[in-house]
C-alpha cells in the first residue's frame, strides 16, 4: 500500500513538472530575396492632350 501511495506521489509530481514547464519555439525567418526594382523615369511624358476648355456640371 506504502509503494503504491508513493508512485501515485510520484506521477502527479511529474504531471505538475510537466504542466509547470516553460517551452519555448523559435522561427527562423525566411532568407532575404534579392528583388529588382526597376528605377524611376527622369522625365514624365504625358500622352493624352490636355482639353481646351473644362466644363463643370453641378448638381441639386
Amino acid at each position: 500500500m506504502k509503494t503504491l501511495s508513493i508512485l501515485a506521489v510520484a506521477a502527479i509530481v511529474a504531471s505538475l513538472a510537466s504542466a509547470c514547464s516553460v517551452r519555448t519555439e523559435t522561427v527562423a525567418p525566411a532568407p532575404a530575396t534579392a528583388a529588382v526594382v526597376a528605377p524611376a523615369p527622369s522625365t514624365v511624358v504625358y500622352t493624352d492632350p490636355v482639353p481646351a476648355t473644362t466644363a463643370v456640371t453641378v448638381t441639386r
